[in-house]
């Protein structure tokens, strides 16, 4: 990085040279015969005599009442304006036949070069210095527009585009040269009142006094802004630069500029002005210099004066986890939310964002608008550079009411699965210290089945209370497995053709042909009627009739025009697979597993399929024939 040395080293050294011009040494002050120490513009006089921008005459005079020509306004201007021995020469080489041409004396030629060239006076001026071969007079409204051309202050001022000037006789300036008056009033340079009737006289003449005091006022500004020897307007100025990488810790924003203090890797900070003449861009893009936020990594070339010339920034994109702090609605609209730092001690942070005008909003997995989101409500949010782009919010109490589809029971959590009226499945967590009923009386979560009708109580996306209804449900079908195991499961084909497994109950009631029995007693193949509570059947009643009406097999080959299929059955009953020939009619059903109607023509070769079919030791006649899946 630059030494803070050389980031003033310009600005110090123009100071010290204002002070040591404008000090009161007497060592270096002229003393002009015809100027008392009582003058009014003596204090004026002495500084622009001392910085050797207005010389006296060769008697030792400086005839302050005398009028300002044109051609000396120059040239004193010029001088104002401090250029180096090197921008002089070039100016003059450039210009030289022009102000021999137009008969510029020698004496006067470097001032007037250097006035042309740094744009203070055009060529069509220069020819008018002299009139008859006389030295032509300076008008008030000349030496306003050369002092503010000289002062670079002209883009300043014509960008001033209301201009109301109070002097009496404002009517007689020119519109243009308004711009220059109103701009020299706001430097200080002209008296705003006016005269002691309140004029301005654009057309009077300046005498070198008055000349003496504007200049003085002129050079401060010039020296307090570091304009002295500025490149003359449209030379290309080498700039020295330097490539910087960090992260902007902290922005000071002003009218216009921002002061943007960076980290670099080994935490070394240093403060740097971005303006509107910094190439700043994010992600690629061009931005605005105001638009640069805390956090952004950046790779800056800056100049000596701390000075960004060009900044490239990488956007920022976050997501955060947690509870809405707050919600501040009127512009600009704002978000805090409170989010986990470390989950082992539980330490939280908060943050604040503003929130992009196309910000994608959800509530409780709805469309919402930010109105409806509360404090309390858990949030996840998507941050894109300081801006949020997307909030997923769910109500922080929140009642769901549906039907249990999973109860999952984990070492340290549980959690329950629910389906709702449009068939949306939402998953929660149940707290440690949950309160369950089911039927009105106190209950356990182990008492829950799959099936039973809830409404639950939801807070901060944990399940709070639960009331559950048991849903019965009596039904019939063939049985076509049954699994021994610590809690037992029967599956039946029902007489929609539907799969349906269900859990057997602590204490089910079993008989089989009326008589009491063990599921032991069951066989594949047995007709059924049941009573379930959600995924528990409490009652089995099983016939052996119809037994063997069951088969799984694999198509071997379709004749459609006898309505006959060979299959490769297997005989879930008697557990033996031989190659049988299955009869359908018309009134034979064929489906798939979830009940819906198929065609014949989409059975094929290599299928497997279930049978429920009539055996009547000639022939198997199928009753339905259910296509699980395809091959």
């Amino acid at each position: 990085m630059f030494s803070m040395s050389k980031r003033h080293l310009k600005r110090f050294s123009l100071i010290l040279a204002l002070v040591f011009v404008f000090s009161g040494t007497v060592a270096y002050a002229a003393t002009f015969k015809d100027v008392s120490s009582t003058h009014w513009a003596k204090e004026y006089i002495d500084k622009v005599s001392k910085a050797g921008l207005i010389l006296g005459d060769n008697e030792g005079n400086f005839r302050p009442k005398a009028n300002v020509t044109k051609l000396e306004a120059a040239i004193m201007l010029a001088r104002m304006m401090g250029m180096d021995a090197t921008k002089t020469a070039k100016a003059k080489q450039e210009y030289q036949a022009f102000l021999t041409q137009n008969n510029i004396p020698t004496w006067a030629q470097d001032g007037v070069a250097v006035a042309l060239a740094a744009k203070v006076v055009t060529q069509d001026e220069v020819k008018g210095f002299y009139v008859n071969g006389q030295p032509a007079v300076a008008q008030k409204v000349d030496i306003t527009r050369y002092l503010t051309k000289a002062m670079g202050l002209e883009e300043e001022a014509k960008k001033t585009t209301i201009v109301r000037l109070s002097f009496k006789d404002a009517e007689s300036i020119g519109s243009e040269d308004t711009r220059y008056v109103d701009m020299m009033i706001k430097k200080g340079i002209i008296d705003p009142n006016g005269d002691e009737q309140g004029k301005f006289n654009p057309s009077s003449l300046v005498t070198r006094d008055v000349m003496a005091k504007m200049l003085s006022v002129g050079y401060d500004y010039m020296v307090a802004n570091l304009l002295l020897n500025r490149p003359f307007p449209g030379d290309t100025v080498a700039v020295k630069t330097q490539t910087i990488t960090g992260t902007i810790s902290s922005i000071l924003r002003t009218n216009s500029e921002v002061y943007i203090t960076i980290e670099d890797r080994i935490g070394q900070r240093s403060t740097y002005i971005v303006n509107s003449n910094s190439d700043v861009k994010l992600d690629n893009n061009k931005i605005l210099y105001t638009e640069l936020i805390e956090g952004l990594k950046f790779e800056a070339k800056v100049t000596e004066d701390y000075k960004v010339v060009s900044l490239y920034a990488e956007g920022i994109n976050e997501e955060y986890k947690g509870i809405v702090k707050s919600v501040i609605q009127t512009s600009p609209q704002m978000l805090t939310i409170e989010y986990t730092t470390n989950e082992s001690t539980k330490t939280t942070a908060r943050k604040s964002f503003s929130i992009d005008s196309n910000v994608d909003i959800t509530l409780d997995g709805k469309s919402a608008f930010l109105r409806e989101i509360k404090e309390g409500d858990n949030a996840e949010i998507k941050v894109i550079n300081s801006k949020i782009t997307r909030i997923k919010a769910e109500s922080r109490y929140l009642k769901l009411t549906g039907t249990i589809k999973d109860i999952k029971l984990a070492s340290s959590d549980y959690y329950l699965v629910i389906e709702d009226k449009d068939e949306k499945t939402f998953e929660y967590p149940m707290d440690k210290y949950v309160s369950v009923y089911r039927n009105k009386s106190k209950a356990k979560v182990i008492d829950l089945r799959k099936g039973d009708n809830v409404t639950i109580d939801i807070e901060y996306g944990v399940i709070t209370d639960i009331e559950a209804k048991i849903v019965k449900k009596e039904g019939e079908g063939s049985v076509v497995s049954i699994l021994h195991a610590k809690k037992p499961e029967i599956t039946i084909i029902n007489n929609k053709g539907e799969k349906e497994t269900y859990f057997i109950g602590l204490g089910a009631t079993i008989r089989l042909d009326k008589e009491r029995a063990e599921l032991y007693d069951i066989r594949e193949g047995y007709f059924i009627e049941y009573t379930a509570e959600g995924d528990e059947i409490t009652s089995l009643y099983a016939l052996t009739r119809q037994r063997n009406n069951i088969y799984i097999g694999n198509i071997k080959a379709i004749t459609t025009r006898h309505s006959m299929i060979t299959v490769m059955l297997y005989d879930v009953y008697n557990n033996t697979s031989e190659e049988k020939t299955i009869f359908y009619t018309s009134d034979t059903t064929f489906m798939n597993l979830y009940g819906s109607t198929v065609r014949e023509s989409s059975l094929d070769v290599g299928d497997e399929i279930i049978i429920i079919a009539n055996y009547n030791d000639t022939f198997i006649e199928a009753i339905s024939i259910i296509v699980p899946y395809k091959k």
